[in-house]
């Protein structure tokens, strides 16, 4: 024991990545300035969405997409994010180790010749006219390509498109609500963000200051307890009092450890966490500006040169992202960058002699927990309130009954904070 009195505050967010920078900001807006404090056990704010500049490239932790919903909820705080959509007409496919036209948009769908007519018609009406419906949920994504295509052909080459987006390796991995009511929201835009997600982050926390959030960096909870005045504990020892707490971008397994340190408590069964591996390279010039955007239809890959479309390199450079999703083929981290390579040397031959800066990332979280069949999909996972814990909420990519990825972060981070708001 310290001995040093419970500092009081009214509201307490742990976390400073995406989810609890949209918390504390909306947080902030409905409480009024000097209400809300911030905490980061790292030594900066960001979380999965941080940029690393290097010699002005900016580099975000693998490939990642700005999608309509967060785009507007980060609207609603007053932030306008400059982004801009890839031209997917562009795109290449690669199967059997060869580069094909590509098919991630309607026009080159339709006249691609990996697929026959009839598979072509089919997987063009499931991709421009999937949604989610509670009819899909309980059901895994690859039944419902099954029920709706009518060869494996065109099941693999469907999901090609929908793994891009999703980043999950095999369709038995995800609910089918899941991931069409995702796709859908693809449909209405994607977008690379100009000087990458550090423009997002930098954004909002210019936004939190404004409006009076203390932020901490450096300060890790290790306790958090619910009640009339609920109270948070860091590694120094220090209680926080409250009115509110917001566990925010924390894993279901994390949360859970802070709530109840000698156990684990139920916070819902958010299904099993996504892993992908990213290689991020910084190039002088880009050795063939044809072969800009590369997905793989036999192997789960992918590469983007993000700086075609996004301002993101010196001029004549480029940023390039590539990634292999997790297909459950336990393919080791030597192997998988052997893969990542050779497909930079089909589609960027020369890459090596104008390397600026290359960054292997063999295991990032993409998802800490996928909506699976078994659990319900998006309607399985939990709320932001959590009964047996009064006062303490949770926002996440696990947490809500809408989106994945930074969609489910800040539909769930803006939840949970009008919950917290409403016991100030």
């Amino acid at each position: 024991m310290t001995g040093r009195a419970d500092e009081p505050t009214d509201a307490v967010v742990v976390g400073a990545g995406l989810t609890g920078l949209v918390t504390a900001v909306r947080l902030a807006r409905a409480t009024g300035p000097g209400r809300v404090l911030l905490l980061e056990s790292g030594g900066e704010p960001g979380g999965r969405a941080r940029t690393t500049d290097h010699q002005g490239y900016r580099l975000g932790l693998g490939p990642r997409a700005l999608y309509h919903t967060t785009r507007a909820e980060l609207g609603a705080l007053g932030i306008r994010v400059p982004a801009r959509e890839p031209d997917l007409s562009t795109a290449l496919a690669l199967r059997d180790g060869a580069l094909h036209p590509g098919y991630a948009a309607p026009g080159p769908l339709l006249r691609t010749r990996l697929l026959s007519p009839r598979e072509r018609l089919a997987v063009a009406r499931l991709l421009a006219l999937s949604r989610g419906h509670r009819s899909l949920a309980g059901t895994n994504a690859a039944q419902w390509l099954a029920d709706r295509l009518p060869t494996e052909r065109a099941r693999e080459a469907a999901f090609a498109v929908l793994r891009i987006s999703s980043y999950t390796g095999r369709p038995e991995m995800i609910d089918a609500n899941a991931l069409a009511a995702h796709f859908a929201e693809v449909r209405r835009g994607v977008g690379y963000v100009d000087g990458g997600w550090r423009t997002v982050v930098d954004a909002l926390l210019a936004r939190a200051r404004a409006l009076g959030v203390a932020l901490r960096t450096g300060s890790r909870v290790t306790a958090v307890e619910g009640g009339a005045r609920p109270r948070v504990t860091t590694a120094d020892g220090q209680g926080i009092r409250a009115r509110s707490v917001v566990l925010a971008g924390l894993s279901r397994r994390s949360a859970g450890r802070l709530l109840d340190p000698a156990g684990q408590p139920d916070t819902g069964d958010g299904g099993n966490s996504l892993h992908t591996a990213c290689l991020d390279v910084a190039l002088s010039r880009l050795p063939d500006p044809r072969r800009t955007l590369v997905f793989g239809v036999d192997e789960p890959l992918y590469l983007s040169v993000f700086s075609r479309t996004a301002r993101l390199a010196p001029d004549g450079g480029a940023v390039l992202h590539l990634a292999r999703y997790d297909d459950g083929g336990g393919l080791g981290a030597t192997e998988v960058r052997k893969r990542l390579h050779e497909l930079l040397d089909l589609c960027q031959p020369g890459w090596r002699e104008v390397l600026v800066h290359e960054r292997f990332l063999p295991r990032i979280t993409t998802m800490t927990a996928v909506p699976e069949a078994r659990t319900g999909g998006l309607a399985g996972r939990p709320g932001v309130r959590l009964d047996d814990h009064p006062g303490v909420f949770v926002a996440g990519d696990w947490v809500g009954p809408r989106g994945l990825l930074a969609d489910a972060c800040v539909l769930s981070g803006a939840r949970a904070a009008d919950a917290a708001a409403a016991r100030l």
